[in-house]
């Protein structure tokens, strides 16, 4: 089934996220580039998430809680080097291409495990914005995720911390409770505690990943944007195959 485009709710969602773009775009936290291909990714997730397009407001929710929590003690990143510059396409492809990815497959096959996939890819980009953003804060001396005795600067690739954890565990239930609501609302499953765990788990397990990658590939084969990507990926691979397990 397509999204009705004559749906009252829809033509309000869509106007919400041209004012949400627009205020983010004037206020300097995107670049041009940015607010173009979010409203690309926004209009693709519209089209193949088809009945169930009502999870765009997962994005809408990982794009403000990322600004959000991004600005939470900025000086204090700021005075240590790390803090987060304007965001271009590559942060939009970094973050959203996976679950764009997801919904195209369920466009393609109507598989409803692939809605889980676009859940969890969005989880986890979540997860990786929470802990990237808490942990600097919080942690002088975070540990390489591949040698955890060794300790290192912050704002490190693969750098992981406590903190960390607890931020990535935190962004992965913002895209979990978001998702419960919105299920209570359109009923799309019968087991809420469950996608909720889920989303959190897939997250979490995806944060890891992401830090991983960062570790043993970035600077080397990948760049930033490319391993939030694989790990994005991931964490909905994650959601994908636990929907046939649970």
């Amino acid at each position: 089934m397509s999204s009705n485009v004559t749906d009252p709710f829809l033509i309000l969602t869509i106007l919400f996220a041209g004012f949400i773009l627009s205020f983010t775009y004037l206020k300097g936290k995107i670049d041009l580039s940015a607010f173009l291909a979010s409203g690309f990714v926004g209009i693709l997730t519209i089209i193949f998430l088809g009945e169930f397009w009502y999870f765009i407001y997962v994005i809408f929710a990982f794009f403000i809680a990322g600004n959000l929590v991004s600005k939470y003690k900025y000086e204090i990143k700021k005075r240590n080097g790390v803090a987060q510059n304007i965001r271009t396409w590559r942060n939009v492809f970094g973050n959203g291409f996976s679950a764009i990815i997801f919904a195209f497959l369920y466009y393609l096959t109507h598989e409803k495990s692939f809605i889980y996939g676009f859940l969890g890819s969005m989880a986890t980009a979540s997860a990786d914005t929470f802990a990237t953003e808490i942990g600097e804060i919080y942690e002088k001396k975070p540990r390489l995720i591949t040698k955890p005795w060794k300790r290192v600067r912050v704002g490190t690739s693969g750098a992981v911390s406590i903190p960390g954890f607890f931020g990535a565990i935190l962004g992965a239930i913002t895209i979990a409770l978001i998702t419960l609501l919105l299920d209570f609302y359109h009923n799309f499953t019968n087991s809420e505690i469950l996608i909720t765990l889920l989303l959190v788990f897939a997250g979490f397990l995806g944060s890891i990943a992401d830090s991983f990658l960062g570790a043993t590939m970035e600077k080397k084969f990948l760049d930033t944007h490319l391993v939030n990507f694989f790990a994005t990926f991931f964490g909905g691979a994650i959601s994908t195959m636990f929907y046939f397990i649970l």
